[in-house]
């Protein structure tokens, strides 16, 4: 029988536990980051009765690459408010616009929800808003 202790697989061991607890403490530390520029994406948004328009822009600040956007009209009707439209976007700039041309109805609320995202030194920065109007 062989009586003889082995301390290196002990201290492996000990080696590889304190590795993965550093590991997934640093882990947890980078997920609570956030990108320097977040929520400095400017978004827009227009409903216009007149032209029978609806219109949103997003300009992304400097050092931005891309720039997209997604955009839905909701109509407010008497259970609250009703998908009736949508359209998106994508530049490769920091300006984003998009136009669409849609009945607005008189005597009608309507709420515009804009999502715009600006890609900037290699992180998405996303912004939603609502714009509402009532004709």
């Amino acid at each position: 029988m062989n009586n003889t202790r082995r301390p290196l697989p002990r201290a492996l061991a000990l080696a590889m536990a304190i590795a993965m607890a550093l590991t997934l403490s640093v882990s947890a530390f980078a997920s609570d980051m956030q990108p320097w520029n977040v929520d400095s994406t400017n978004v827009t948004g227009y409903i216009s009765q007149i032209d029978g328009i609806y219109t949103a822009t997003v300009m992304g600040p400097t050092g931005t690459t891309k720039t997209k956007l997604s955009m839905t009209l909701y109509e407010k009707g008497v259970l609250g408010y009703k998908e009736v439209d949508s359209a998106s976007a994508s530049a490769n700039t920091n300006k984003c616009k998009k136009t669409v041309s849609y009945a607005i109805k008189d005597g009608k609320s309507y709420k515009l929800t804009v999502t715009g995202q600006a890609y900037v030194n290699g992180k998405w920065d996303t912004v939603t808003k609502d714009f509402t109007a009532s004709f």
